[in-house]
């Protein structure tokens, strides 16, 4: 009997994502499978660009990272070209998974991928799913006034019934046929977990603004109006170099960290170099940042002497390598106005060569000279290590420098400015890791830069 209901279940939640991939559209193709996307080339052929409905050509990587983005910050099914003209607006044509699949030869991985996050996407407009605390997988509430929910799985796995609460997403406490609220601590309760960042009290601010007087940027007050931006690139699946275990944390830390900072995050993952490039590009011409009083680049990938490493092979002489030098020409006064006279900080995540004291993972990258006074201007770079050196990041734990700095920035960002930010970066390293020191370059701040969180 137990048998056969599972049986039922199973059908019934295969028949459902029948219906997810029903709505949309997306039709499952297995590998080795005859004639499939006859007029695209296939995943194991490299594509660098291509062109979209729109008309704008650019990095097929860089366009299959923007779609991730809109999936898991968005929450949305389509996204909308990333180009960004030169007044600040974005290319307002909206782009399906379809139209991606007839455009990109996507790899196993990628549609996987994809296709498993528009599901699970759909499938919470359309049905009512949660993740049971218990496996982690989705289950469909089927009545929506009950709280006390049942999980299959769970069930067969503990060899009891296992129920959870819809609402507070932990086990069922309390008579089962009760669906109203469970007997859980603070259930019907909103709980929150603690904030690492230490918050900015207003006495403070309004202390360092009037000591300080044009000796410090001008900082918009938090609010609607003001749109700082972040943009996160985490290379972390190369074509031929290994996979950079530990930057899912690094990303994770990172982001929580920006995001108290009161700054949107557009985290990419897995650029070629053109891909970078071209994210920097469109990065510098968003409109938000007319209403910002900052912003944050943060790089975190493999690399070497010559550059930070993109996810795909060399073709022919020209490497897939994007220069750090790169991201302060995109953001110079030139080519960002909307960030003329104001903080730029750069963090990179790399080694910057092959020399070592001892190994748990290594990363790498390059650097190059300063650019001409007033092109350049109001930047503040660190890197995580010194030149010709290796930075290391542990499997489990993330980088020592991503993890370090958002500590230091957590525990002293209320007080201190950038620099002394990254200067106590640099004493842990100096007084914690041996091995590796981070190097501040071309800072070319003319005041200083507080960051106030909260305020």
């Amino acid at each position: 009997m137990t048998e056969d209901n599972n049986w039922d279940e199973d059908l019934e939640e295969d028949a459902a994502i029948a219906r997810v991939f029903q709505h949309l559209k997306i039709h499952k193709q297995h590998t080795g499978e005859s004639g499939r996307n006859s007029g695209v080339p296939q995943s194991n052929e490299r594509v660098d660009f291509v062109a979209l409905p729109c008309g704008h050509r650019m990095p097929a990587d860089y366009v299959v990272a923007w779609f991730k983005y809109y999936l898991k910050q968005e929450k949305k099914t389509e996204f909308s070209c990333p180009r960004v003209h030169v007044q600040g607006k974005s290319c307002s044509k909206n782009l399906s998974y379809q139209d991606m699949c007839r455009l990109i030869p996507l790899t196993d991985k990628q549609r996987e991928f994809l296709e498993e996050n528009l599901a699970a996407l759909v499938a919470r407009r359309l049905f009512d799913f949660n993740p049971c605390p218990g496996c982690q997988s989705h289950v469909e509430r089927r009545d929506r006034g009950n709280l006390c929910v049942h999980c299959t799985i769970c069930t067969a796995n503990l060899k009891r019934n296992y129920y959870f609460c819809w609402n507070c997403r932990r086990e069922w406490k309390g008579p089962a046929n009760n669906g109203v609220r469970c007997d859980n601590d603070g259930c019907g309760q909103r709980v929150r977990t603690s904030d690492p960042l230490i918050p900015c009290k207003p006495e403070f601010k309004k202390k360092m603004l009037q000591e300080m007087g044009d000796d410090i940027y001008p900082l918009k007050d938090k609010s609607q109006d003001r749109k700082r931006l972040a943009l996160l690139i985490n290379n972390v699946d190369f074509k031929n170099l290994n996979y950079r275990t530990g930057a899912d944390k690094d990303e994770l830390s990172m982001e929580v960290l920006l995001k108290g900072l009161g700054y949107t995050v557009i985290t990419l993952r897995d650029l070629s170099a053109q891909g970078m490039h071209a994210a920097m590009r469109d990065f510098a011409q968003r409109e938000e940042h007319d209403k910002s009083d900052s912003c944050f680049v943060v790089l975190m990938s493999h690399g070497d002497a010559k550059g930070i490493c993109g996810v795909f092979d060399s073709i022919e002489d020209e490497e897939d390598v994007f220069q750090a030098e790169e991201i302060f020409n995109c953001l110079n006064t030139p080519n960002c106005a909307g960030l003329k006279d104001k903080p730029k900080i750069i963090l990179i995540q790399a080694c910057r060569g092959g020399k070592k004291g001892s190994v748990i993972v290594q990363d790498a990258v390059s650097r190059r000279n300063r650019a001409k006074e007033h092109i350049e201007k109001e930047f503040c770079c660190l890197r995580s290590c010194t030149p010709d050196t290796v930075s290391y990041r542990d499997k489990e734990k993330g980088s020592d420098f991503i993890q370090d700095t958002v500590e230091i920035f957590n525990q002293h960002a209320h007080q201190d400015d950038i620099e002394e930010l990254f200067r106590k970066v640099i004493k842990k390293f100096k007084e914690s890791h041996p091995d590796q020191l981070p190097c501040k370059e071309r800072i070319t701040l003319s005041k200083k830069f507080y960051l106030f969180p909260g305020l």
